[in-house]
């Protein structure tokens, strides 16, 4: 069974007016004279590719600038200007001139157009671009290179002449004088001060044409950013515009690389600033020690930090693998008394009588002619030739002052400042002991030396040197004297226990 369409639906396309037919054409040819959407070109990418353009050019041209170093003769002038002329041109004829674009452009994706073509009939956003002209690439080529040479030869040629340093003119009616020509009879110093006078106008008339371009550069510059068309003033005169080389791709930007150099450079300059303010070298002395606290105690930690690589272990002062199984101080100590020989060993400085200290005589006078450890030279000769050194060098007080004696074994007296400015010094260094002068045991301490004050009938009083914990078991007024002497010292030596055995 068939069912009618409605009424409505039966004829839903109707042939056009009459009145149409004459009306569309007007239409069509009214379309012409809008003005097409705004063609819209980032401007951070143009001035990226210009960027990219004299990158290029300084990565070409190093190489061939240091070639030229080794060829040009010295006094000679520098071939810089020609060679940096050719290289934009065979940069610009491989780029421009048969792409349409420079290699900048090309790598954010764009290209040149010709803009007149596209300002005479009102279309900038269009499917098909206007190519550039053979004239318009010439022209380009021109202006980009010839002037920046010209500019750069002349002012070579001003400096190197010294025509900014000529005075000014003294009238510009005596400057453009035209019967100068004429005149047969004219001196010749009125000759020369008019031609340096045209040299100090050629200079400044160089100076005020760099100062317009850099005002018209600016300009435009800002024109520019405006309504981002014309990159540079060249662009603008020869009307040509960067515009998308293909507006299907849509821009894929990352930030990831850019982010990380902003970090590392960041971290980078907090350590140039806080690396000065570190003392390295006492932060590793305080890290040495400490581990070498903590490994005493602990078994495991000394077994890891003897695994080290030995450059590591030398750096943190570690006990090394081979010194792991080595006996304690306290046996190596009990060794060395039951092995202490009789007499007290002989230093470098061994010959000196115990009321010199042999860090000021070291630091005072001139070493021996001949070494003391020398098996042919006796001691009594050895002692002659240092003091003939000494004598040598002058009468310089070489005494001990404010004795101390140090725990080598055989309590060597020194003078308190030499003594524990050396400790000191060893101890900044790393070093767990510092070598004697006089027997070359080794030194960890040191402790304070109080004289003895003995009366002993008429013989007078006799001095004699003891230890600062033993007590005298004379009279009570001597009694009173030591506690005097000590109560006078004590002050200077209690802050410097740290260095006593």
């Amino acid at each position: 069974m068939a069912t009618s369409a409605p009424p409505n639906l039966e004829r839903f396309w109707h042939p056009p007016p009459a009145s149409l037919a004459t009306e569309l054409p007007a239409i069509r040819s009214s379309l012409a004279q809008f003005p097409s959407p705004q063609l819209s070109v980032s401007r951070v990418a143009q001035l990226d590719a210009d960027l990219l353009d004299h990158e290029l050019e300084g990565i070409l041209g190093a190489p061939v600038w240091k070639a030229m170093e080794g060829i040009r003769a010295p006094g000679r002038r520098s071939w810089e200007p020609e060679m940096m002329a050719m290289l934009r041109i065979a940069v610009l004829k491989m780029s421009l001139y048969d792409r349409g674009a420079t290699y900048g452009a090309g790598l954010q994706n764009l290209k040149y157009r010709n803009e007149w073509k596209h300002q005479e009939g009102g279309l900038q956003s269009t499917a098909i671009d206007s190519s550039l002209l053979p004239i318009q690439k010439a022209a380009y080529m021109t202006l980009l290179v010839l002037p920046s040479y010209l500019y750069s030869r002349i002012r070579d040629r001003m400096l190197s002449s010294s025509w900014s340093d000529e005075d000014l003119p003294r009238s510009w009616l005596f400057l453009l004088d035209l019967r100068r020509g004429l005149v047969k009879r004219r001196r010749e110093e009125d000759d020369g001060q008019w031609g340096r006078e045209w040299k100090r106008v050629a200079w400044e008339v160089l100076s005020l044409g760099e100062k317009l371009g850099a005002i018209a550069a600016l300009v435009n510059f800002l024109v520019f950013l405006y309504d981002g068309r014309y990159r540079t003033l060249v662009d603008r005169v020869l009307g040509m515009r960067l515009i998308y080389a293909q507006r299907s791709i849509t821009p894929n930007v990352s930030f990831e690389f850019l982010n990380r150099q902003l970090v590392w450079e960041a971290f980078t300059e907090f350590l140039l600033f806080l690396m000065p303010l570190i003392n390295v070298h006492r932060l590793r002395l305080r890290l040495s020690r400490l581990l070498s606290t903590k490994s005493a105690k602990s078994r495991s930690l000394a077994l890891i930090l003897s695994a080290l690589p030995a450059p590591l272990a030398r750096t943190l002062r570690v006990t090394p693998r081979q010194q792991l199984a080595a006996p304690s101080s306290a046996e190596s100590e009990g060794e060395k008394d039951s092995t202490k020989p009789a007499e007290r060993p002989k230093g470098p400085l061994h010959f000196l009588p115990d009321s010199t200290c042999p860090i000021c005589y070291s630091q005072s006078t001139a070493p021996p002619t001949s070494l003391p450890t020398d098996p042919t030279t006796s001691a009594d000769s050895g002692l002659s030739s240092s003091l003939a050194a000494s004598a040598a060098a002058g009468e310089q007080d070489t005494s001990v002052k404010l004795p101390y004696t140090t725990d080598c074994g055989w309590e060597c007296r020194y003078c308190y400042y030499c003594v524990v400015g050396r400790l000191a010094a060893a101890q900044e260094e790393g070093e767990e002991s510092w070598g004697c002068l006089r027997c070359g045991g080794e030194v960890r301490g040191v402790k304070r030396e109080v004289e003895k004050v003995v009366e002993s009938g008429d013989e007078g009083l006799l001095v004699a040197p003891v230890e600062g914990g033993e007590e005298a078991d004379e009279s009570g007024s001597e009694g009173g004297a030591d506690e005097e002497q000590q109560e006078e010292t004590g002050s200077i030596g209690s802050e410097h226990d740290r260095w006593r055995a």
